[in-house]
């Protein structure tokens, strides 16, 4: 199958494609970048293909001669500034991406959208029937409208499967996404123990899902791809256990996490301290909704890798690119012995 694929250079985009490869697909990349496609993926992609993903035109050109579609791009930004453009670029490549695979009559298309898209902090879990989400920001904003178009098409009887990953960790991240950022900064040696926690899933994991999705036959689904739910307590006390190091673990309330966030909100525009901590960030660390793994499970047979395991091979990798010191890898560290 000739996969078109956006988003191919991110952490999940290039584990999904180099999933894909090694299942005997062929790929045409959507990029900004050519460098930066060829140094991930060498000779073994060809068809890269380099433009704007909100132009129409530009991505009925590269798409064509493809059969099958997985959409992963998105821009990320959490900039005042940058909100409206975060908005309409999002909804834009989401209507041309996945749009124009309709019309082009491809056979197999994924969206891979986010947690953001069905979160509810007032449901007890987030499954294939939830319903399409609230968000405050542009970038949450954008993606609920995406979900909302995809499961139009879906609606209308189009192939399209949607996924939703969780806090995804593992190694080779050529952008040191969010969760993995997390961890490094606890294992500077300080944890928030606030109350819920966070749902990890693997990026080989995520990828064998989308690999899957485009090889069975399966009626247009939604796939949450929630891997472990682990408390923040849980989280501080398996790194402690894993590196050999005492972590302080400092008690904030929730409520103070939110009230936090919403003051870093307000000075933002006059002062971006550059802290991930927001609002809504915050929402989700304190009142996580546990993601229903349910279907996938079923339908795509995946077996999620122990969390322990996830967590080893991302500290490992971490130390290897010197994002962290061998002194926070601790007894994971290669010079450990």
């Amino acid at each position: 199958m000739k996969v078109f694929v956006t988003g191919g250079t991110g952490f999940i985009g290039s584990h999904t494609c180099h999933a894909l490869l090694d299942a005997g697909h062929t790929l045409k990349l959507f990029v900004r970048n050519r460098d930066k496609a060829r140094d991930l993926f060498g000779s073994k992609v060809r068809a890269i293909a380099v433009g704007d993903i909100a132009d129409t035109g530009d991505i009925k050109k590269a798409m064509k001669g493809c059969d099958a579609v997985i959409h992963m791009a998105a821009m990320v930004s959490t900039s005042a500034d940058d909100a409206e453009h975060v908005y309409q670029t999002n909804l834009s490549a989401a209507r041309n991406v996945l749009g124009l695979a309709v019309e082009h009559g491809c056979k197999k298309i994924v969206h891979v959208s986010s947690v953001t898209a069905i979160y509810d902090p007032n449901a007890k879990k987030l499954s294939h029937n939830s319903p399409p989400g609230k968000a405050e920001n542009a970038y949450g904003r954008s993606k609920v409208e995406c979900e909302i178009f995809a499961r139009d098409l879906q609606q209308a009887g189009a192939p399209v499967h949607i996924t939703y990953p969780a806090s995804v960790i593992g190694p080779n991240d050529p952008g040191l996404t969010e969760p993995l950022a997390g961890i490094i900064a606890t294992l500077f040696g300080l944890g928030v123990d606030m109350p819920s926690g966070n749902q990890y899933v693997d990026v080989r994991d995520v990828a064998t899902a989308h690999t899957r999705l485009l090889t069975r036959r399966l009626r247009p689904g939604r796939y949450p791809l929630g891997g472990h739910y682990v408390s923040w307590k849980d989280l501080y006390t398996t790194l402690e256990k894993l590196t050999g190091r005492s972590l302080l673990t400092l008690p904030v309330p929730g409520i103070a996490m939110r009230l936090l966030g919403r003051t870093l909100d307000a000075i933002k525009p006059v002062l971006d301290t550059g802290t991930p901590i927001s609002h809504e960030a915050m929402v989700y660390a304190t009142k996580w909704v546990e993601m229903d793994n349910s279907k996938s499970q079923k339908d795509l047979n995946l077996n999620y890798r122990p969390f322990e395991e996830s967590l080893v091979e991302s500290i490992r990798w971490l130390e290897r690119e010197n994002h962290i010191t061998r002194e926070q890898a601790g007894l994971l560290s290669r010079h450990h012995g």
